[in-house]
């Protein structure tokens, strides 16, 4: 049994909105099953009769009250009763609700602390990584089927470089990454560090092959925000593997292996290999089916010529 946490991290919560996202893709039957049934068992099923406001406007009125210090201290209690309205309302409620409170949890310490925050995870860690497990283990076939189907020209385009089509296509994407990367540096500034991650995770995703790729400074903000805040670097590169992650299941889910294959490279672009790295033995898996079929197709070359 998943014990109850003192805090909620932060790659927690966002693994946790991954996994509520995927289980949307799978169907009421698993919705029902690894959401909905574990929080009415926990006792959050409220009666009908006290709820009022939808959850749209409860979620309104949270977002209007975190910017006031004043009614900080009611921000839990007002999550609790929003996950209740949702599973009054309906799945899609629901699952906007829960995935509302944990990117709200990876905002604000003090709420991933809270005991609504802790008792919310406690009922829904356990079944949502079952759920995970079970649809990890699954997509290794589906993945192994998909790419068996690709034609020799749907590799070799899963496997090409990304390119720019012309000078204004090159002009567009510097002034993107420049814009971005200047989103990053006021985020930093002004020690919104929960913003300060999701854009540099953004940025390295997108552009951390792009030869303008800002390299060197990101490291040397990284170490800076590090000495703020003791485990950003960890935190981040947990998200940036889990963002990744997501990617590539929700691809085998939808059965767009290239989606799927451009994510395993990626991963492995960023990550080089190191096996300390969030759900390096998932992906590693998969790369290794996806390799087996390649030489099995013999298509090394073809896709060599390609890159």
């Amino acid at each position: 049994m998943t014990n109850k946490r003192a805090f909620i991290p932060p790659e927690l919560a966002h693994e946790l909105v991954k996994n509520i996202r995927l289980l949307a893709l799978s169907g009421k039957k698993n919705f029902r099953q690894y959401l909905y049934d574990p929080l009415v068992y926990a006792g959050w099923e409220r009666d009908k009769a006290h709820l009022a406001a939808s959850t749209g406007k409860l979620m309104d009125k949270i977002q209007e009250d975190s910017a006031d210090p004043a009614y900080q201290h009611a921000i839990a209690l007002h999550c609790k009763r929003l996950i209740s309205q949702g599973l009054t309302e309906g799945f899609s409620a629901l699952g906007d609700s829960c995935i509302f409170f944990l990117d709200k949890m990876q905002e604000e310490p003090n709420l991933a602390a809270s005991n609504e925050a802790t008792e919310f995870v406690l009922a829904v860690e356990k079944p949502l990584k079952e759920f995970a497990k079970i649809t990890s283990d699954t997509n290794e076939k589906k993945f192994e089927e998909s790419v068996q189907n690709l034609s020799v020209d749907e590799m070799k385009s899963a496997f090409d470089p990304v390119r720019l089509d012309g000078t204004r296509k090159k002009v567009y994407l510097e002034t993107e990454l420049h814009t971005l990367y200047q989103q990053v540096l006021v985020a930093t500034k002004s020690n919104n560090l929960a913003k300060c991650k999701k854009l540099l995770s953004r940025y390295i995703i997108t552009y951390n092959e792009s030869e303008n790729y800002n390299k060197s400074e990101v490291e040397t903000l990284l170490i800076a925000l590090d000495k703020r805040e003791n485990g950003f670097r960890q935190n981040l590169w947990d998200s940036l593997a889990i963002e990744i992650y997501y990617s590539v299941t929700r691809g085998i889910m939808e059965g767009n292996a290239k989606k799927a294959i451009l994510g395993i490279r990626k991963y492995a672009y960023i990550f080089e290999g190191d096996p300390n790295a969030k759900f390096y033995y998932e992906i590693d898996a998969l790369e290794r089916k996806l390799y087996g079929i390649i030489q099995a197709k013999d298509l090394m070359k073809d896709l060599r010529k390609g890159t």
